[in-house]
């Protein structure tokens, strides 16, 4: 683990990241007064960057393709999808400043305040009377805001396959997303740029608190036509105000028509937006997407306006996006992962091609679907674990750019430094420390490659037939059955292979030579990578496949009660692995109500949450890397980190011909100090 530490204090500049710790270690004096007036990213953005005369433009190269969940996450999470909802939708009530807390926009919220009723957390938000969507004319107003709860906790949207579990900690969910109460009772709209949530009782204390009140505003008009909001005694509502037949109700296809259209809805072309870039043309068969600035938009939480006026992000191939780069067709290579690609980037840099890398918020992973098939047995996916060299995959598929994990967490969260030993309070007393240095990984089953393992535990679950029902011989026999409600079950996994995907070819290189030694199968087929994800959300309301390699990103609030939830409706988009373990949720939901800022209690809670996750295993994790954006060097205060990536980086950027900086003496050469004690610390940039 020691070793660990120290490639991750060299990888990383993540203490940066998590302030509220107390004060990170004290920083090197700077060499001189220059260097200690530079300015941040934020103030250079907020100062005023170079304004070309000629409109800028820039190509945005990602090896994930668009799946076109452009609304909202209710569809998916796919992490491209993620990066256009952020540059298409802005002014939500609170904005994520760490990876610790939530923050009100200034540039949304002109008030906000908090009271007690009944236990219950009721917070009313005033809006800033000047906010506008992105044709300049519509004005975004606490209608926009109460619509935007109302409809997506909505049965209606629920109905299209929309999932909206978020919603349930405010008074009234269950009853109005039932459709037994046409009324949300806990949100209210107070007057035009007023509004409330009440929280319940039961759902707090929450750890990251503001995050409650997230919210975004969506055009009412576009998407529900002929829909107003209402206040009742009983809560907001939707209305019908539609002149020709008031009587018609607001239904589902209403909405399927407005929201799924394949070329017209508002899930995969939302025209009328409120981010700081609207979106001009998207192509669905090449997952290519244009983006123009939205001349409307007042800027984010630090009052941050982008100034390069148009973006297009496109797919890139593995085996083509660094000639992509060199030649000018692209300028900004986004999240790179494959070694191949980090390695050629890498060689760019002497030619003027800039790197920036960034620890993952997310991890690698092997997606069971755990409710059925062999792979529902703990041990059976125990033994699939036990199948896979984790080590030689990662320096296989990321060499020195990414390591092996055991667990649901990310080289880039808080949580994991903490466990290493390099984040620690200021103020802890000697107690305190005691207890965080108690707190480590170090117990986790690595599931290190051991097919002898694999095979006893297949054994000891019962895996001990042949085909014909007989005791399975080994040497003879080629696949174990067992029995399961007196049915014989054959230890045989799909995979659902992406194509093109590297990561997914040297995992099932690796298993089909490891299972057919412990009486397993492995039966791959490739498809294209968005109908692996379509299978992996349950598109068609179930999994075909049983297995799958992907990876993801956690979401800002790094809350798994809901990925983890035992509730059968919030399998697909929420609980992709189909599991149901109410311990692992128990577990999962008291880190959810840990006091906000109880930064010891969380990381206490969170341990004991990776080790329930190490034993049930609702996927096989494999690995979390390092991210490497390679551009050009027009591209200029570009910053992207662990917790804010390109969507969000480049509002603070500009594209400017670079001046050429006067040649300085060389400073002495010094070595960094190697932490950890016993382990070779190795600078990537």
């Amino acid at each position: 683990m020691r070793k660990l530490l120290a490639l991750l204090l060299a990888l990383l500049t993540l203490l940066t990241a998590a302030p509220a710790l107390g004060q990170a270690p004290a920083a090197t004096p700077p060499a001189d007064a220059a260097e200690a007036e530079a300015l941040t990213v934020a103030e250079i953005a907020q100062m005023g960057r170079p304004v070309s005369a000629t409109p800028t433009h820039v190509t945005v190269g990602n090896n994930t393709k668009v799946s076109g969940a452009f609304f909202t996450e209710m569809w998916g999470n796919n992490t491209s999808d993620i990066d256009v909802r952020t540059l298409l939708h802005g002014y939500n009530t609170v904005a994520w400043s760490s990876q610790l807390q939530f923050v009100v926009d200034p540039t949304v919220v002109a008030d906000l305040s908090a009271r007690r009723v009944s236990g219950n957390a009721v917070y009313t938000i005033t809006l800033q009377k000047d906010l506008l969507y992105c044709d300049g004319k519509t004005p975004i107003t606490a209608k926009d805001y109460v619509f935007s709860l109302l409809l997506c906790a909505s049965p209606q949207l629920a109905e299209l396959g929309a999932a909206s579990s978020r919603y349930e900690q405010i008074v009234g969910y269950d009853a109005y997303h039932s459709g037994k109460s046409a009324a949300f009772s806990g949100v209210r709209l107070v007057d035009d740029y007023t509004f409330s949530i009440t929280v319940k009782a039961d759902y707090q204390p929450f750890f990251y608190d503001l995050a409650y009140i997230w919210c975004i505003p969506y055009p009412r008009e576009v998407i529900a036509p002929y829909c107003d909001v209402q206040d009742t005694r009983k809560g907001a509502s939707l209305c019908n105000v539609n002149p020709e037949d008031p009587t018609v109700p607001f239904t589902a296809d209403i909405l399927r028509a407005s929201v799924l259209d394949p070329d017209t809805g508002y899930l995969s072309h939302p025209v009328l937006t409120s981010g700081p870039y609207r979106l001009t043309a998207y192509d669905r068969e090449a997952g290519r997407v244009e983006f123009a600035l939205n001349p409307y938009y007042k800027g984010n939480f630090e009052g941050v306006r982008p100034v390069i006026d148009t973006l297009t992000l496109q797919p890139a191939a593995t085996d083509t996006m660094v000639a992509q780069l060199q030649s000018g067709e692209v300028q900004l290579l986004n999240k790179c992962v494959d070694a191949s690609v980090v390695d050629a980037g890498l060689a760019l840099t002497e030619q003027g091609v800039v790197l920036k890398n960034y620890a993952r918020l997310g991890y690698g992973f092997c997606a069971f679907a755990c409710e059925k098939g062999p792979q529902q047995f703990i041990a059976v996916r125990q033994a699939l674990a036990y199948c896979v060299d984790k080590t030689a995959f990662v320096a296989d598929y990321l060499h020195n750019y990414g390591l092996p994990v055991y667990g649901y967490y990310g080289l880039g969260q808080w949580m994991l430094l903490a466990s290493l030993g390099s984040l620690r309070p200021t103020d802890a007393t000697a107690a305190e420390l005691a207890r965080w240095d108690a707190l480590t990984l170090d117990d986790l089953n690595h599931y290190d490659f051991d097919l002898q393992a694999a095979e006893q535990l297949l054994v000891d679950d019962g895996w001990t037939l042949n085909e014909q029902g007989e005791p399975f011989v080994k040497g003879v026999d080629t696949v174990r059955y067992k029995l399961v409600d007196k049915t014989p079950m054959r230890l045989s996994f799909t995979f659902a292979q992406a194509e093109g995907n590297e990561g997914a070819a040297l995992i099932v290189k690796q298993l089909q030579a490891a299972l057919p030694q412990i009486g397993g199968e492995l039966v791959p087929e490739i498809v294209p990578f968005s109908e692996m994800l379509a299978d992996y959300y349950r598109k068609n309301g179930e999994r075909h496949f049983d297995m799958n390699f992907m990876a993801s990103n956690f979401s800002s609030v790094f809350d798994p009660y809901y990925t983890f939830n035992t509730d059968e409706q919030t399998d697909g988009v929420f609980n992709t692995s189909g599991l149901h373990d109410k311990k692992l949720m128990q577990l999962a939901w008291n880190m959810h109500k840990t006091a906000t800022m109880d930064l010891l209690a969380y990381e206490e809670n969170w341990l004991k949450f990776q080790t329930r996750f190490n034993e049930l295993l609702p996927t096989l994790p494999l690995y979390s890397n390092v991210y490497f954006d390679f551009h050009t060097d027009w591209l200029q205060n570009y910053e992207p980190s662990a917790y804010s990536g390109w969507a969000t980086a480049i509002l603070y950027a500009y594209y400017e011909e670079p001046v050429a900086e006067t040649p300085t003496p060389a400073p002495e050469a010094t070595v960094a100090p190697d932490m950890a004690g016993d382990g070779e610390i190795v600078i990537l940039d």
